[in-house]
């Protein structure tokens, strides 16, 4: 179906459409636990030095653990119950 002929009627049946569609998709386990401690990774740059580490030297607690697909996703907070805020 074309964008423009998605209309407020026919919302939810575009969504079951693309929910059965997504039913196929191998959902993976979720790597952490709840309340577990763990580094935060860091997105390298193109030419940043190999030697440098991949994960940043502070600990986080998963907050939250939010399942979704394909992967599961994690909220983390600091170790003094800060939440951090997301980037995207």
């Amino acid at each position: 179906m074309a964008p423009s002929r998605g209309t407020d009627l026919n919302v939810f049946a575009i969504w079951k459409r693309m929910e059965v569609a997504r039913g196929h998709v191998r959902v993976a386990k979720a790597t952490f636990q709840f309340a577990q401690h763990v580094p935060i990774s860091k997105e390298k740059l193109r030419f940043a030095n190999a030697a440098e580490q991949n994960f940043s030297p502070e600990i986080f607690r998963n907050a939250k653990l939010i399942k979704r697909r394909p992967r599961a996703v994690y909220e983390p907070e600091d170790l003094n119950g800060t939440p951090i805020e997301r980037l995207l």
